[in-house]
């Protein structure tokens, strides 16, 4: 999570100053798959009993190589696997090829209307594309965004990034108003609240400065 950007008297800060952590979940339906695969590739009943263990993270590496050939020789087989998708798109951003994330999430939410009308991953897709730019949330990444808050105008990913966005942007009264609707999500009394509020009293007084 970035620090607070320090008062400028003429220029107004571009960075955001707040930012959700990012946490990539693995559902129980593809380590099912992917569990399938991994036999199937290497003929290890324990690999696959070691994959199925959710309590086992040390045996879930989504940066080994085994794990990425299984889901490319899934989306191979079958490209309306938007689920698969997805994981590989997580895995290839987890590895930090965000270009190849981005892709494989373009590739996810046209592959069917039940990952498109997923809030989550339209957020992980403009994540992606805006490391690939370089860590800039603007022009398409907050296209993405918007559709992820027309989908769910609460989701707390879409209006955190919602917020940033419009703070790199230098939009200060919309990234509050973005951030507001967030705080009461965050719970109260944690560091991650305090830290959402300052940024708020922060984009606001830059919003009064313009």
């Amino acid at each position: 999570m970035q620090g607070m950007p320090a008062p400028m008297r003429t220029e107004m800060p571009s960075a955001s100053p707040w930012r959700l952590s990012r946490h990539v979940a693995i559902p129980a339906i593809l380590l099912a798959l992917l569990a399938l695969g991994l036999y199937a590739m290497t003929g290890d009943r324990s690999a696959v009993r070691n994959l199925a263990d959710r309590d086992a993270p040390a045996a879930l590496d989504v940066r080994a190589p085994t794990f990425r050939e299984i889901l490319v020789s899934q989306v191979a087989r079958d490209p309306r696997d938007g689920r698969a998708w997805v994981l590989l798109a997580r895995t290839e951003f987890e590895s930090d090829r965000f270009s190849e994330a981005a892709a494989a999430y373009e590739k996810a939410v046209a592959a069917g209307p039940k990952v498109a009308r997923d809030p989550a991953v339209w957020c992980e897709y403009a994540d992606a594309l805006g490391m690939a730019q370089g860590g800039s949330l603007a022009g398409v990444p907050r296209d993405l965004i918007a559709r992820a808050l027309a989908i769910n105008p609460a989701h707390p990913r879409a209006l955190e990034m919602a917020g940033s966005a419009a703070y790199e942007a230098r939009d200060y009264e919309s990234a509050a108003r973005y951030w507001r609707e967030l705080l009461p999500q965050i719970p109260a009394r944690t560091r991650e609240h305090g830290e959402l509020a300052a940024a708020i009293d922060r984009a606001e007084e830059f919003a009064r400065r313009k």
